[in-house]
């Protein structure tokens, strides 16, 4: 179980402007500058004027070394688990001080700066610019582990956010924590007038990180693993001996020209590509040895076959991968799917064409088994280069990550020192018959014999609800489908949706939009955005995946003034005579009582007083038509006078409030949760490279144990054609060039699944939230057993109990498991309980 933060998350801007208020070391006034260095830190003057987000363990010290002149600054970034820390540490520069003697940079094309990072500590950190008018700008800027980042700032990109560049308050840069201190490296400050030539700045950094780091220890050790490998080769006739002994002399040499290389590294790109080969070398030997172990069961093979999780990565290159075995094992009730993964790898060569086909599924009777009662499918797990930012908040590998489903490929190349994971899908029919089957896999590659996997699957005697217990409102986009495919037609971009949508539902999360839009709404008039979803949609949705509730029309909060009320009641008056039209054709279709309204998306301050209002508005005109809304009230409405006016209160996360949250229920509301890129560790999120588990610990045990009704997300398919680049659709290779980057930048946040070669592809995370679905499906059985049973023994009634608790996997939403070894454990203590409840 991890540890419960005691931590609680504030903006960074907002501890940064509380800083800049602080009394600070005096300079002479701040003037405008000319292209050049306007800061070195050649001072302890200069160093001392920048302030740490703790003092006293953060802290920031002058070095004798740098980017330019003869010393550069050393920030060292406390620990995460430091008394009053947040999840970033922030170095800031401020007006008026000897840290920033320039805040006019007017005139200019970039603010540049060097940083460098001798630490093997790969993540984002985050820039924030303020004027003196209080206008803030920020962006990410990338930490390499053990390398130099230039950081570039366009310095028109500032000003289009409506920054003064002549009265400049302060610069903040920050660093995500981790569980152990680190430390960064600034110098360098410039103002640079066109096209930036850092060379310069980047041969003295280098030279710097090749004194930092200590790369011939690190190359000793790596050489002494490899030399301790070579007992697992075992004999020389094996049919894998040879390769396997040319993998380990392969890393040797490259340590060897490593170490050779050091003292003639004298450029940035040198540096960078000696660092590459160091990153794939001190991975290596721990990969090398989990090959060489599975090699041991299986030495006259020239691949073997392992299983891991589905709730865990299997990375295809460099880190190990959390093995369950070569005979792995699946159970699952009645009515659902669950999944494993099938581990290809190599020993030591090239496989080529490679393939895995389900070949036999016996029942317990020892007979082949209909697919009605289970059926199977197997498909390549492909990987995406994920790059990690800032708001994943935990040490994220960077690098090849597994996620999309590539049921488009039946045949993939393995190189050697790769590995290739492959997603084994199981669906028990409602009215299979309960005990274990074996599944058959065959595995073939080209001039390669055949190899075999079983896979025992046990089914459960309990049948789970079709349909989702747990309530989602997740926004599917038809228009970005339609504008990535480049569909014109209607008729073809109605069966695209329609694809999307089934997709969707077969996977327990029914369509539908929480932002009302029918097309592209960024050309069109602000009052013409969002409108109502239109009647045949909603028909079409109950008629085919069975309706739960719906969105009838986003209220768009930005359409509302918060400093001119006098003006709000002509746009609600406008989205009540919308409503009007739209209601009118939703009961005359049946559909009227699924309808709600959102609105006031994550509203806060001044806003508040519009929400009331609109919402009394809508009231009066619709007073059985229930409210949704995600605006920042962690009281529920008790302290904003909204009690009576939002039925269905949808706090973050981490504003969720169970004692709050109850009494609301007792008034009758409904309390849902949700969410977003702010949602980082140690909380749950869905951004690739975080592990499957999270996605499956939210929407089950988490989400049941919490009490909420439903989820809410705002999207789960963020692919804008801009930020695309030339690679539209997950249609390549199992390495996909696809770029899985969406909102800020970070990977899978709003996006949850791909754009495949004709229509939606699945990913490892999708997947888990619809066995978090089934899971949450899984306790409600628990919990009407237990209702109904209330004579069975006491014994039996307190394991169900506690397995219905779910503590053992999840205490809160900061504290939880992510072992899927115990996450199984737990789901099979429901499974028994459940059957022993009723049995008695």
């Amino acid at each position: 179980m991890r540890p419960v933060s005691r931590t609680r998350s504030v903006p960074l801007l907002i501890i940064l402007a509380l800083v800049a208020s602080l009394v600070l070391v005096a300079a002479p006034p701040a003037r405008a500058a000319t292209a050049g260095v306007w800061q070195d830190f050649e001072t302890d003057e200069a160093v001392a004027a920048a302030t740490v987000s703790v003092p006293g363990h953060d802290a920031a010290i002058r070095v004798p070394y740098g980017s330019h002149g003869d010393s550069g600054v050393e920030f060292t970034v406390a620990p995460r688990d430091t008394p009053g820390a947040l999840d970033n540490a922030g170095l800031t520069l401020h007006q008026d001080t000897a840290s920033m003697p320039v805040n006019d940079w007017s005139g200019h094309t970039y603010l540049v700066w060097d940083f460098w990072m001798p630490t093997d500590y790969t993540t984002s950190g985050r820039i924030t610019i303020r004027d003196d008018r209080g206008v803030a700008w920020g962006t990410s800027y990338p930490i390499r582990g053990r390398g130099w980042t230039p950081v570039q700032i366009r310095l028109a990109d500032v000003t289009a956010a409506g920054i003064d560049l002549t009265d400049i308050r302060y610069l903040g840069i920050s660093i995500p924590r981790r569980s152990e201190p680190v430390q960064g490296f600034f110098d360098g400050f410039r103002l640079v007038d066109g096209t930036p030539d850092n060379a310069a700045f980047g041969a003295r950094v280098v030279q710097n990180l090749i004194d930092q780091v200590d790369f011939p220890g690190t190359l000793d050790g790596v050489d002494a693993e490899l030399a301790e490998l070579a007992r697992l080769l075992g004999t020389a006739d094996s049919p894998s001996y040879a390769p396997m002994k040319a993998m380990i002399d392969k890393w040797l040499d490259t340590s060897t020209r490593i170490r050779e290389s050091l003292a003639k590294i004298s450029t940035a790109d040198q540096y960078a590509a000696m660092i590459a080969e160091v990153d794939g070398l001190t991975a290596a030997p721990a990969r090398l040895e989990q090959i060489l172990t599975l090699r041991q069961q299986q030495p006259d093979a020239r691949f073997g076959l392992d299983s891991a999780d589905s709730m865990s990565l299997v990375y295809p290159k460099e880190l190990t991968w959390p093995s369950t075995g070569a005979a792995p094992k699946i159970e699952l009730a009645r009515g659902e799917t669950e999944h494993t993964q099938t581990v290809v790898v190599p020993y030591g060569v090239d496989l080529s064409d490679v393939s895995i086909s389900v070949t036999g599924v016996h029942g317990p009777d020892g007979k082949p088994a209909p697919a009605a009662h289970l059926a199977a499918t197997v498909a390549p797990v492909g990987s995406l280069f994920t790059r990690p930012t800032s708001a994943y908040g935990r040490d994220t590998y960077t690098g090849w990550t597994p996620d999309p489903i590539r049921t488009d490929l039946a045949e993939v190349d393995v190189p050697a020192g790769d590995v290739q994971p492959y997603l084994v899908s199981l669906t028990s029919g409602r009215d299979a018959n309960p005990g274990t089957y074996r599944l058959t896999l065959t595995v073939r590659a080209d001039d390669e014999p055949a190899r075999r996997m079983t896979v025992i699957a046990t089914v459960w005697p309990t049948t789970l609800q079709d349909r989702p217990e747990l309530r989602t409102s997740f926004q599917f986009t038809p228009w970005l489908v339609h504008e990535l495919y480049g569909i014109t037609d209607p008729a073809e971009r109605e069966a695209m949706t329609i694809k999307f949508w089934d997709f969707l539902a077969e996977r327990k999360i029914q369509p539908d939009q929480i932002y009302t839009v029918n097309q592209n709404p960024t050309p069109l008039p602000p009052a013409q955005k969002f409108v109502p979803q239109p009647v045949e949609r909603i028909t079409y949705i109950r008629d085919h995946y069975g309706l739960g509730q719906f969105t009838a029309m986003y209220l768009w909060a930005g359409l509302l003034d918060p400093k001119k009320p006098e003006t709000w009641d002509t746009q609600i008056d406008v989205w009540i005579g919308q409503l009007e039209t739209a209601m009118a054709d939703y009961e005359a279709a049946g559909v009227a009582d699924q309808a709600v309204v959102y609105g006031f998306d994550e509203s806060t301050g001044p806003m508040l007083n519009a929400a009331r209002h609109t919402f009394t508005r809508i009231k009066e005109r619709f007073p059985d038509l229930p409210i949704m809304t995600t605006l920042r009230d962690d009281t529920f409405g008790e302290a904003t006078q909204l009690t009576g006016l939002v039925d269905i209160w949808v706090p973050w996360i981490d504003g969720y409030r169970y004692d709050g949250a109850e009494a609301a229920r007792a008034r009758g509301d409904q309390v849902w949760w949700y969410h977003a890129i702010s949602t980082n560790y140690p909380q749950p999120n869905w951004f690739n490279g975080y592990p499957p588990i999270d996605s499956r610990m939210l929407m089950g045990p988490m989400s049941h144990q919490s009490g909420v009704e439903g989820i809410l997300y705002y999207a789960t398919n963020r692919w804008l054609l801009a930020d695309r680049g030339t690679q539209l659709l997950v249609d390549d290779g199992i390495l996909s060039k696809w770029n899985p980057a969406t909102y800020n930048g970070t990977a899978g946040d709003g996006s949850i699944f791909y754009p495949g070669p004709d229509g939606p592809m699945s990913s490892l995370r999708l997947e888990n939230i619809r066995d978090g679905l089934e899971d949450y499906n899984l306790m409600q059985e628990l919990r009407r057993a237990l209702a109904e049973h209330p004579d069975a023994p006491a014994g039996i009634r307190q394991r169900a109990e506690a397995a219905l608790g779910a503590t053992a996997v999840v205490r809160n939403s900061r504290d939880f498991t992510e072992d899927p070894a115990s996450y199984r454990e737990w789901r099979r203590e429901v499974a028994r309980t459940l059957h022993l409840l009723n049995r008695a």
